[in-house]
C-alpha cells in the first residue's frame, strides 16, 4: 500500500510529537496521553489505558479473520550526555533527511508508524482485529507491560516494530538473565588482613572461573553472552576493613534450551572444587518499577530464547507483504531483547519484529532515524494488515528449536 502525501506528513508530525515528550520508564503517562489521542483521532474502533498505563488501540475488520498486534514500547531511555548531540535530543528536529532525537530510533517511529498504519487502511480492506499496543517499561521490565495486555486475549500473530533496518527482519531472539552473585567472607581491620577472609578476592576468583567456562554456540543463534557488568563491596567505604561481603552482577544473553535453573547450575558447576564455594551464592536478578498509574510491577529478570519458524502461517504473510511491498528482507536472530521475548519466548505466541532505524544507534548520542525508513516501514504495516486473511489454526509456539532454519 503506497501512503498518501496527507498520511506521510501526519506519520512524520505524530513522530515528532512523542519524540518531544521524554517519557522515561515509569514517567510515561503524557506519551500515553498523546498516543490515545491519537487513536481516537484517527477513529480507532476502541481505544483503553489500562490498569498498567498501557494503550491498547483496537480496529475490526469487516469480515472474519485473526487477530494481530503491533507493538511498541512508549519510553526511552535518558540523555544522559546533552553536550555530546549535535541536535536537541528532544527537539525531533528533520536534518539530512532524518528525524533527530531521543526515541526515533527506540523506538517512537516505529510506534508512530504503526499506530498511523492501522487507521490507514480501508475497513473493507481488513479481516478480523488489529490491535496496536503502546506499552510501558520495556526499558526497564523487557515484555512486561505487553503480557499483562497479551493475557487472556487470543493472539494470532504480533509484530514489534523495534529498529531492524527495511532489509532485516527478525525471526527470533536471544534470551536474557541477570545474575547476581554473592560472595561472602570476614571483616578484619585492613592492617591485618590475615585474620580476615576478603569477599572481593573470593567474587574475583569466583568470577574468573565464570569467565573461564566455555561459551556455548547455536548455528542460528550464534555464541552466548556472559559479562560481568558490576561490583559493590561492604563495609562501603571501605576505609580500614576488609571486606566481609562482595556483590556482582551478570548479564548474560542465552541461547534456545536454556532455563533459569539450567544456567545457573553452570555456575555452581564451574565452583565445583573452588575453595570456599559454600561462600558463593547466585540467583536470578529481580527488576521492580513503579508505573506512572500507581501499578507496582516486579519481575524475575529472566526471559527465554525464542523462534517463530518459516512454516509459521503469520511469518509467511509478513514475508509476502514485504515482497509486495518490493523489500526483501533477511531473517535474523535479534541480539537483544524485546517485548517479543514474552509475547514468543513466555506466551507462545507466533512473533516477528520489524520496524525501522539502527540498532547500533539506540541509546546513544545523536540517535536519528531516516524520514523514508519511517514511512516505508508504515507501508509495510499497511500491507500486512490488508492482507490478514492468512491461514488459522496454526499451533502456536511452545518451545524454541535450536536445530530450526531461518
Amino acid at each position: 500500500m503506497k501512503l498518501t502525501a496527507a498520511w506521510q506528513e501526519e506519520i512524520i508530525r505524530f513522530a515528532q510529537e512523542l519524540i518531544r515528550i521524554p517519557g522515561f520508564s515509569g514517567e510515561e503517562g503524557r506519551t500515553a496521553e498523546a498516543v490515545a489521542r491519537q487513536m481516537r483521532r484517527l477513529g480507532y474502533d476502541e481505544v483503553e489505558v489500562d490498569r498498567w498505563g498501557n494503550v491498547i488501540g483496537t480496529i475490526h475488520g469487516t469480515r472474519p479473520g485473526p487477530t494481530i498486534v503491533f507493538d511498541g514500547h512508549m519510553d526511552v531511555v535518558p540523555v544522559r550526555d546533552p553536550e555530546a548531540w549535535e541536535h536537541d535530543p528532544y527537539g525531533a528536529e528533520i536534518v539530512d533527511g532524518a528525524l533527530w532525537g531521543r526515541g526515533s530510533v527506540d523506538m517512537k517511529g516505529g510506534l508512530a508508524a504503526c499506530i498511523c498504519a492501522g487507521a490507514s487502511v480501508d475497513r473493507a480492506k481488513i479481516s478480523g482485529t488489529v490491535m496496536v499496543t503502546a506499552t510501558i517499561a520495556e526499558e526497564l521490565l523487557i515484555g512486561r507491560g505487553l503480557g499483562k495486555i497479551l493475557e487472556g486475549r487470543k493472539v494470532d500473530g504480533l509484530i514489534t516494530c523495534e529498529p531492524t533496518g527495511l532489509r532485516q527482519i527478525a525471526v527470533g531472539g536471544v534470551g536474557r538473565i541477570t545474575a547476581e552473585m554473592t560472595a561472602r567472607g570476614l571483616t578484619a581491620h585492613s592492617s591485618k588482613p590475615h585474620l580476615g577472609d576478603n569477599a572481593i578476592y573470593r567474587a574475583m576468583d569466583a568470577a574468573s572461573r565464570i569467565r573461564a567456562m566455555p561459551r556455548r554456540t547455536d548455528p542460528v543463534f550464534g555464541t552466548e553472552v556472559i559479562e560481568l557488568v558490576e561490583m559493590k563491596s561492604k563495609p562501603s567505604p571501605g576505609n580500614g576493613s576488609v571486606p566481609d561481603y562482595c556483590w556482582a552482577l551478570w548479564e548474560c544473553r542465552l541461547l534456545p534450551g536454556e532455563t533459569c535453573d539450567s544456567f545457573l547450575q553452570r555456575f555452581h558447576t564451574a565452583l565445583q572444587d573452588f575453595p570456599g564455594a559454600e561462600k558463593v551464592t547466585f540467583e536470578p536478578g529481580r527488576i521492580a518499577i513503579d508505573c506512572y498509574t500507581g501499578e507496582h510491577l516486579e519481575h524475575e529478570d529472566f526471559l527465554p530464547a525464542w523462534l517463530t519458524p518459516a512454516e509459521e502461517p503469520f511469518r509467511r504473510l509478513v514475508e509476502q507483504a514485504l515482497s509486495l511491498t518490493g523489500i526483501q528482507a533477511e531473517p535474523v536472530i535479534f541480539r537483544a531483547c524485546t517485548n517479543a521475548s514474552v509475547s514468543a519466548g513466555i506466551m507462545g505466541i507466533p512473533s516477528l519484529i520489524y520496524g525501522p532505524g539502527s540498532l547500533d544507534l539506540a541509546h546513544k548520542p545523536n540517535e536519528h532515524l531516516p524520514i523514508a525508513e519511517l514511512l516505508a516501514s508504515a507501508e509495510v504495516y499497511a500491507a500486512i494488515i490488508e492482507r490478514t486473511g492468512f491461514t488459522q489454526g496454526s499451533e502456536h509456539l511452545s518451545k524454541v528449536d535450536s536445530s530450526s532454519k531461518l
